[in-house]
Order: structure tokens, then sequence, then C-alpha cells
């Protein structure tokens, strides 16, 4: 059945997985991860798209795979206390395996994916970009490698807040009623740390 809140962090099931994870039910991970697949799916999508030579170059469900592969290693050591920590989690393995993707494309030519079928429909589509670009230049990468890196610098509430804009295409109102804080609050944490990472990348904040 399909999830009908697929932009949830919240629901029951999820943190039920969760809290077996945390009783040390070892199965309880296989049954997380299926539970949330929609939803890291969603987000593998949504991050890819700010990875400029990545973008084209591999299947999502490849670099889905990947992170979760890493993210089911630091479940051995950490134990999530809620879905919004989970998710933020997820974020972290999947923003540095694109970083690494992205490194080692770099010297690369671009070509694009393009399986012909036209059907974006069909399970694990390769994410196909609105308009084809150009071959990312060394400039690009620079900018977007040193942004993606910084973001894990940030102070976490900073952090999430630029997670839920960047990677989910949040609004800050909708993120205000996840916090449960007002969206001056939001407003205030997503300026800091804009500043934040100007200061940490050196120049503006890619699409910022």
């Amino acid at each position: 059945m399909r999830d009908p809140h697929p932009d949830r962090f919240d629901t029951p099931a999820l943190q039920g997985y969760l809290d077996r994870w945390r009783a040390g039910d070892r199965e309880a991970a296989d049954d997380l991860l299926r539970g949330a697949g929609d939803r890291l799916t969603k987000l593998a999508r949504k991050m890819c798209r700010g990875f400029p030579n990545v973008t084209g170059r591999t299947e999502t469900a490849d670099v889905l795979n990947a992170a979760l592969f890493r993210l089911l290693k630091a479940l051995r050591t950490l134990r999530p206390g809620n879905t919004r920590d989970f998710f933020n989690l997820a974020a972290v393995h999947l923003r540095r395996e694109l970083i690494d993707l992205a490194r080692h494309y770099r010297r690369r030519t671009w070509v694009p994916l393009d399986d012909g079928s036209g059907d974006s429909s069909a399970p694990a589509a390769r994410p196909v970009p609105t308009a084809p670009p150009a071959a990312p230049t060394a400039e690009d990468f620079d900018l977007w490698a040193r942004f993606h890196e910084a973001v894990d610098e940030l102070p976490v509430e900073e952090r999430e807040v630029v997670g839920l804009v960047f990677y989910h295409g949040w609004t800050q109102a909708k993120i205000a009623a996840l916090f449960g804080v007002d969206e001056r609050t939001v407003r205030r944490r997503w300026a800091a740390a804009c500043s934040r990472l100007r200061g940490l990348i050196g120049g503006q904040v890619p699409g910022g």
C-alpha cells in the first residue's frame, strides 16, 4: 500500500521500528528501511539534484543503495531516538555518498543516462535533469562540494533547516510546524546557517 503521507517523518509505524531497534531487535533495521523506502528514495532524488556532476551519470537507486549500506553500518552502533533523528542520519550518509561520487566523476566527461523509455513512473527511475546541463566545470564542482561538506559542520538545528530546504524542498512554514516553533525562529536559523556556510565555503551559498 502506498504511503499516504510521503513527507511525514513521525509515522507511528516507523517509530515502532526504531523502538524495536533500540530494544535490541536485530530484524527491526530491515523493517525500518523498508518502511522508510519511499521517503528515502524521494530524499535521494532531491539530494542528487544538488550534485551537478553526478546527476545523469549515476542512477538514484545505486546512490541510495550505497548510502543505505553506510547507514546500516552506522546503525550497528547508533540508536536514533526518533524518526527525525533517523532521517537526519540518512541524509548525512546520502550526502557523503554523493560527495564521494562527485569526486570520482570530477575528471570524467559528462554523459547523460537515458534508457529511452520516457517512463518516469517506473520503479527506481533514472534521475533525468529538467534541462541537460553543460559539463560541470571544476569551479562548479568545488563550490558544490564545499557546500555539501560544510553542511555537516553546521550546528544541529541549522543543519536540519538547511537539509529540509535544500534536500526536501520544504517551506519555512512547514519546517516551523515540524519543529513546533514559529516561522521567525526558522528564518533566524536559516539566516544564521547561510551566513555560516558563506564563511565556510568562502562564497555565496549555491542557489541562495
